[in-house]
């Protein structure tokens, strides 16, 4: 466990993150509900476009709740484990305040913002590449 935390932060970020997953999978659940509700009811063609909008939209946002559940039960579980807050690249421990603003972090800042700067690199445009159609 990290000794950086007090027993009492500890507590105070899991019991952030079980709340966090109780709404995400409460939303789930009226979400799941709603689009049922929709199949169910007949409509016209302008209805159905803009009910299949809804749902791709819908579907999009699920699977980015999907996600973030995904992420905060491993958060939980590292934590079970006595492995939270450690970060995943130089095992350092992670800041308590990024913690607390980010209770899913696996990385320390200082890993993290490498890792944005190397994407960032990886995904620079080569400003010259466009010039060969002037």
């Amino acid at each position: 466990m990290n000794l950086e935390f007090s027993q009492d932060t500890l507590a105070e970020i899991r019991q952030d993150l079980e709340r966090q997953r109780a709404e995400l999978i409460n939303r789930s659940h009226l979400a799941r509900n709603e689009l049922r509700e929709r199949e169910r009811e007949p409509g016209d063609s302008i209805d159905q476009s803009t009910d299949e909008q809804g749902t791709s939209t819908q579907l999009r946002i699920k699977d980015r709740e999907r996600n973030l559940l995904a992420k905060i039960n491993e958060a939980l579980q590292r934590m079970d484990d006595g492995e939270y807050g450690y970060c995943d690249i130089c095992s350092e421990p992670i800041g308590v305040g990024r913690l607390k603003a980010r209770p899913m972090a696996t990385m320390c800042i200082d890993c993290k913002e490498e890792e944005e700067r190397e994407e960032r690199r990886r995904t620079a445009v080569n400003p010259g590449i466009f010039n060969e159609f002037d």
